[in-house]
């Protein structure tokens, strides 16, 4: 089974699936993610608060609100934690934070179908139909909400695919296309042909 945050590493560069997956290798400590943990904990207690459903619509002002949801599907083997899901009498919204940056006031590619992957789960495990949902980016204080459509869930439902063979079948994939992503990358010192200044 894999997790949600494999497909929004596997859309940043396939590679980090097959090292992490295949290869078992060990990841540095990460300062990123303790202070990620630390401002995802601000950001709940403020939303627990709230009288509405975080930055939405007044018809949400009655909608219940849970936080740090596990879900789990062996239909699609996949699971995961959400951060957030806004449920109305009609309708159920997965609401994932990011503490970075929007693109450009739009969602990053790999955001949007972690999301996605989230609409996915949410729909099994509540037996429902997720039409839209939102990622909140906290350092530019941008919501975008991301409609959930066929298009996207084949897509998702093809990507969860491609990572279970990379792991089943221990298939070293192509890297990501774009170097710039390879300065951060916790994997880079492992990794073959890898973009590098030196």
């Amino acid at each position: 089974m894999i997790t949600v945050s494999d497909v929004k590493q596997y859309l940043y560069c396939p590679k980090i699936i097959y090292f992490d997956h295949v290869l078992h290798v060990p990841k540095p400590s990460d300062q990123k993610l303790e202070t990620g943990k630390e401002k995802h904990d601000s950001i709940t207690a403020k939303e627990k608060r709230r009288k509405g459903a975080l930055f939405y619509d007044p018809e949400l002002d009655q909608a219940e609100k849970l936080f740090r949801v596990a879900l789990e599907s062996n239909t699609i083997g996949l699971r995961g934690v959400l951060d957030y899901l806004v449920k109305t009498e009609r309708q159920f919204m997965p609401v994932d934070y990011k503490f970075g940056f929007s693109h450009n006031g739009g969602v990053h590619l790999n955001h949007k179908y972690q999301l996605a992957a989230y609409a996915l789960l949410v729909e099994e495990n509540f037996k429902t139909i997720v039409r839209r949902g939102f990622i909140h980016y906290s350092k530019d204080r941008v919501n975008v909400q991301i409609d959930i459509n066929d298009e996207i869930r084949r897509r998702t439902l093809k990507m969860i695919h491609e990572i279970g063979q990379i792991i089943e079948e221990e298939i070293e994939p192509v890297g990501t296309k774009n170097p710039s992503r390879c300065k951060d990358c916790e994997y880079s010192r492992y990794c073959v042909g890898h973009q590098s200044d030196d």
